[in-house]
């Protein structure tokens, strides 16, 4: 029987197996059917893509069809270090369909302990809708830095000469800067600079005596957190602030209240259209947690869990809203390096995947330097600076602020 599976799985042809579609950058792979059985054909599997890559050139969205198929567990750790190796090399992104749950598990378990995304979708569509708003997106960040000459900016938020006071106390005085669509600025200063304040004018906790706040081209002098909210901003908090006895379902599912509008009486019989309204906000938050890779915790009362898991959850609220705009106030606080390492990879994907614009504060500067692609800095409530992250680094007014107070 072993032979029998051994020469199937030497038969495979893979150069009639992988297709191009030009129009989509897609490079599809059809390993339907197909037993790994040993490491000869995973060696078989991966010259051909190599041999196929380097005819087509470029880079690609990979599309994979797993269905039946099957990797024997002698061969997955080529299979795994194989596949690494040309997403590295060939790959803008990876959606895969159609996998066994057993299969599923072993994708989902590798991806974890490798760093990378899972991405496991049940139909083609599904994991075809992923990779077309991957591309909108590569193709919406290829327009460039901001800093570039002659591209026209396409500003999300504007902050114009906002100063708040509390009594004699100066939280912010005349600052002034602008988010774009798309990046993920960080606000960066040393305690009591005034950062969370900042993030509590954007969406409307506090008012400012004085200044402007433009959202999408509408301008306010102060928001209403309701607005806010309605419009597309999007909140974590420095402390958690989940339902401790409510599951890590139900807790996501408040981000959904917005979005939901039978009356009361319709969700107090729950029944019709309610119930058909609960089920698609339901499928929407099965979503999130897929993608932030919690399904193991999503009937667990969050009260119960350890808080790097809980600062995913308050994530995954923030995310349910489907905001334009994400404020995440020191998303890593009380992190070990491990959790931060999986926080600022969920942090990218909703930046990259979802095209979300962010912006965060944190302490961290490694983590500031490695996700941001704009920094302001603020000290005493006064904006000193800001620029991209190489320029932030170096600059002395900032070093002697921020980044030589054991930073």
């Amino acid at each position: 029987m072993d032979d029998l599976t051994f020469r199937a799985a030497e038969a495979v042809d893979f150069s009639t197996r992988i297709h191009f579609n030009t129009a989509l950058e897609v490079m599809e792979i059809d390993l339907s059917n197909v037993n790994f059985a040993d490491r000869a054909i995973v060696r078989q599997f991966y010259d051909e893509v190599d041999r196929q890559m380097a005819t087509a050139g470029g880079r690609w969205y990979f599309l994979v069809n797993y269905e039946n198929c099957v990797v024997a567990p002698e061969a997955w750790d080529d299979y795994a270090l194989g596949g690494k190796i040309a997403n590295v090399k060939y790959s803008n992104g990876t959606a895969r369909f159609g996998a066994s749950e057993e299969t599923r598990q072993t994708i989902r378990e590798r991806a974890e302990a490798e760093r990378f995304r899972s991405n496991l979708y049940a139909t083609r569509d599904e994991a075809l809708t992923v990779l077309a708003s991957l591309r909108r997106r590569h193709h919406f960040l290829g327009r460039g830095s901001r800093l570039d000459p002659g591209r026209a900016a396409d500003v999300l938020l504007k902050i114009d000469n906002v100063s708040l006071r509390f009594g004699g106390v100066h939280a912010l005085q005349q600052v002034s800067f602008e988010i774009e669509r798309g990046e993920i600025v960080a606000i960066i200063g040393p305690n009591g600079a005034g950062k969370t304040s900042m993030l509590n004018v954007i969406n409307g906790f506090y008012h400012p005596q004085e200044g402007s706040i433009t959202f999408k081209g509408e301008k306010r002098n102060q928001m209403r957190p309701y607005f806010a909210a309605s419009q597309g901003i999007g909140r974590t908090f420095q402390n958690v602030a989940l339902f401790k006895g409510m599951s890590t379902l139900d807790n996501i599912m408040t981000g959904r209240a917005l979005k939901m509008h039978k009356g009361l009486l319709w969700q107090f019989v729950h029944w019709g259209p309610a119930q058909a309204e609960e089920l698609e906000h339901r499928k929407a938050v099965e979503q999130i947690i897929d993608f932030l890779e919690i399904e193991h915790i999503r009937k667990v009362p969050v009260g119960r869990l350890p808080y790097g898991l809980q600062k995913r959850v308050e994530l995954g609220r923030a995310l349910a809203m489907e905001p334009e705009l994400l404020l995440l106030d020191e998303p890593m606080a009380g992190m070990n390096l491990e959790e931060k390492e999986d926080m600022s990879r969920y942090i990218l994907d909703v930046n990259r995947q979802f095209g979300t614009t962010i912006a965060l504060i944190e302490h961290d500067m490694g983590v500031v330097m490695d996700l941001s692609n704009f920094v302001v800095v603020l000290d005493h409530g006064v904006k000193i600076s800001e620029g991209p992250p190489s320029e932030i680094q170096s600059d002395p007014v900032v070093i002697r602020a921020y980044l030589g107070m054991g930073h």
